[in-house]
């Protein structure tokens, strides 16, 4: 009868490990998992938006884990305040789907998915080809109007083949150093800048065009 139930616990623990989490945790409003396939879900339990906590340098909550994270999502609408580093050295990240993720109020996405070097795929639309459209602001959640630092944001993604960013809003980026240094993989690039975008910002996309006349 020892050994049926010594069994039957080591059954029930083994089925319990293999569908365990990674990892989980919360950030300020918000909670985060990475289940055991490597996906790692932002959200809120609220019907509201919920803000994500912030941090400092590359120490977004999930770091520690950075090598477990396959992909990205938002299950519900989250609104962040600094996107700095905030996938930085995910190095077998693949892809990131960006809907519900709210960006109206961030200044920095400097390093934002630096030395991602399996990143092939970011998208708004799940449904989206991700050869078509790797970003789609038609959404009012992914904005730029406030951010003034985008350097190395791309950079070392060497896997990244296509980029696409329509209605860009850059009138306030001060910095674009090295947004896509090391994109050796990057071919396709179609940036659109929005009505109202100065001269600094017609400046700032012409030294984004070098970088990627450097990678070539």
């Amino acid at each position: 009868m020892k050994r049926i139930i010594s069994f039957i616990m080591v059954t029930l623990l083994t089925v319990v490990s293999a569908f365990a989490n990674i990892a989980e945790g919360v950030s300020g409003d918000c909670n985060w998992v990475i289940d055991n396939d490597g996906n790692l879900t932002i959200f809120s339990e609220s019907d509201d938006i919920a803000d994500l906590g912030t941090w400092v340098g590359d120490s977004a909550p999930w770091s520690n884990y950075k090598d477990s994270i396959i992909t990205v999502a938002f299950s519900s609408p989250v609104n962040a305040k600094t996107c700095a580093c905030m996938f930085k050295g995910c190095t077998n990240l693949n892809a990131v789907y960006l809907d519900n993720f709210y960006t109206n109020e961030v200044t920095d996405m400097s390093y934002m998915f630096a030395d991602c070097t399996s990143l092939e795929v970011v998208e708004f639309n799940m449904a989206m080809s991700a050869q078509d459209e790797m970003f789609n602001q038609s959404r009012d959640n992914f904005l730029t109007g406030s951010v003034t630092n985008m350097a190395s944001m791309f950079e070392g993604c060497k896997s990244l083949h296509s980029f696409y960013l329509q209605n860009l809003d850059i009138h306030s980026v001060t910095n674009f150093s090295d947004m896509f240094a090391g994109c050796s993989s990057l071919e396709n690039m179609n940036l659109t800048v929005n009505k109202n975008a100065n001269g600094s910002s017609l400046t700032a996309i012409n030294d984004i065009e070098n970088d990627i006349d450097d990678i070539e």
